[in-house]
């Protein structure tokens, strides 16, 4: 479903900030689903150390198809030629993250959490690159924290040997959509076709001022031509 741009913005914001520290792993979605499908082992458990962050995204993605969106119904024209337009369609959707800090002591993973906490809450914007039909276009969503965060250190899972502290943080995806960038082929009206039309279908079509005025002028409303019972002077002063 495309979800995998914003799980690559989420990821490559977190490895940004902890590039300095060389010690802390951070591992993507795909890469957390295996990590937790393995076994840890006292002898052979060297590739995953601590500290490491784990990202993970719900599988459930909600379609917010109760918001009203423009986008959503006519599209927004990217680009326009005389041939083509390139128009942008979106879907509102919601996503949901979870975010692990894995340490090997308490004192480890607070000081973790604290600056996790500050650089997420400070720093919530994502903007994602539409890679379709080389749009170039960007858009801007926002990664919001929930109420609170847990220490989750007493999970079933014997992820690591020995013991460790798991502190979990829970965000949410704020303005996500789900992109389409189609190709709209473009239809052209030649004046020099319409010429043979009735006066009364050019006011119609809007191109009264291109015409030659042989073809489109001004008539007053006495001069359309029909049963009247009265003339123009007499009209009036019956309206009168």
């Amino acid at each position: 479903m495309a979800c995998r741009y914003y799980d690559d913005l989420v990821v490559g914001k977190l490895q940004k900030w902890f590039s300095v520290n060389q010690k802390v792993r951070v591992l993507k979605p795909d890469e957390t689903k295996r990590f937790f499908e393995m076994t840890a082992d006292d002898n052979n458990d060297t590739k995953f150390k601590l500290p490491l962050i784990t990202v993970a995204r719900s599988t459930d993605v909600e379609i917010e198809l109760n918001i009203k969106n423009l986008k959503s119904f006519s599209g927004l024209p990217l680009y326009a030629d005389a041939e083509k337009t390139v128009q942008l369609n979106v879907i509102p959707i919601k996503l949901s993250y979870q975010i692990d800090i894995y340490t090997k002591t308490f004192e480890e993973a607070d000081e973790y959490l604290r600056e996790l906490l500050f650089k997420l809450i400070n720093n919530p914007k994502l903007v994602i690159s539409i890679p379709y039909n080389d749009s170039d276009y960007q858009h801007v969503a926002y990664l919001r924290v929930l109420n609170s965060v847990n220490d989750t250190s007493s999970i079933s899972e014997r992820l690591f040997p020995g013991q460790f502290t798991r502190w979990t943080i829970q965000l949410e995806l704020q303005d996500g959509f789900l992109f389409s960038v189609p190709y709209r082929q473009n239809w052209k009206l030649y004046l020099d076709d319409l010429e043979c039309l009735p006066v009364q279908y050019m006011s119609c079509l809007d191109v009264k001022e291109e015409l030659p005025d042989t073809i489109v002028e001004e008539r007053s409303p006495f001069d359309i031509e029909g049963p009247f019972t009265a003339e123009p002077d007499s009209k009036h002063k019956e309206l009168e």
